[in-house]
């Protein structure tokens, strides 16, 4: 197994871990559940999330490439940027019950759609069967 193949079948399992717990957590700001705000609920996602962009560097320093090099990596780029921007509105900012549930679902739709271009290599993502 090369070590590409490594650190892709790692980065793969920390982003389904980082939804994943933003999943969890994004349930638990919406619904005011006090477990949100235990010390390994609050580090931990920095952990996972810090390996998943450790793992993406590695893949791209062995591809030699830039990541805007390839519209796809580009396009999971941009969306990264708007699934963090409304990960913190849903945790932090919103201070509303339908602010948090708006926030929440626009990162969950933006992570399903970063998750459809990895696996489709197309910025397109789910849309490229549609296009033809």
């Amino acid at each position: 197994m090369t070590l590409f193949t490594l650190l892709k079948i790692f980065h793969s399992t920390c982003a389904l871990l980082s939804i994943g717990g933003f999943a969890v957590r994004g349930y638990w700001a919406v619904s005011d559940n006090p477990r949100r705000n235990a010390k390994l609920v609050r580090v931990l996602p920095h952990v996972v999330d810090t390996l998943l962009l450790a793992t993406a560097i590695g893949m791209l320093v062995i591809w030699q490439v830039s990541p805007f090099a390839m519209p796809w990596l580009g396009a999971k780029l941009v969306a990264l940027v708007v699934y963090i921007g409304l990960g913190v509105v849903t945790m932090r900012i919103a201070k509303t019950p339908s602010g948090r549930k708006a926030a929440y679902t626009g990162a969950l739709l933006t992570a399903a759609y970063i998750l459809s271009v990895a696996v489709t290599k197309s910025a397109l993502g789910p849309l490229q069967f549609l296009a033809g």
